[in-house]
């Protein structure tokens, strides 16, 4: 059996729009859509929202993901990156409870509107062949050129 960890990284210290991971969203919190979308899922999942928030730790397990623990402070930053996130977990979840999952499934929390089936299908997809990969990630073609959707400002 295939065993699949849902990470959703649901920090707190958004600067452009304050909180905005539980801000809502037709109705619910933001992160919660994710929790949702992987528990409608055909794939048998463990869901983890790592979070460096006692509030948002608590919204999350009311919606029935896990908080094993919080995340620290000096990976939940501006310039913090996935892989900080991911590491953490998966070495949190190695130590403290032996769990090693077969496959890491991160849904971001700022896509709400993203389909079960899509990620079905990822998830089909990447199964069927890892045995030739090791990471799968979705995409969608620019409306417009990156040259014109970036700017530098203050060198």
């Amino acid at each position: 059996m295939t065993e699949i960890l849902c990470i959703i990284p649901a920090r707190s210290g958004s600067k452009g729009i304050k909180d905005k991971n539980i801000k809502l969203f037709n109705s619910k919190p933001l992160l919660v859509w994710s929790i949702i979308q992987a528990q409608q899922s055909s794939y048998n999942m463990r869901i983890i929202v790592s979070t460096d928030s006692k509030k948002y730790a608590i919204i999350a397990t009311q919606y029935g993901a896990e908080v094993p623990f919080l995340r620290p402070k000096n990976i939940s930053q501006d310039l913090s990156t996935d892989f900080e996130c991911i590491e953490h977990a998966i070495n949190w979840l190695h130590i403290k409870e032996q769990y090693n999952p077969d496959i890491i499934l991160q849904l971001r929390p700022t896509q709400p509107l993203r389909k079960v089936e899509d990620i079905n299908k990822c998830l089909q997809l990447f199964i069927e062949n890892r045995d030739h990969y090791d990471s799968l990630r979705t995409v969608i073609l620019f409306t417009k050129s990156p040259y014109k959707m970036y700017s530098i400002q203050n060198n």
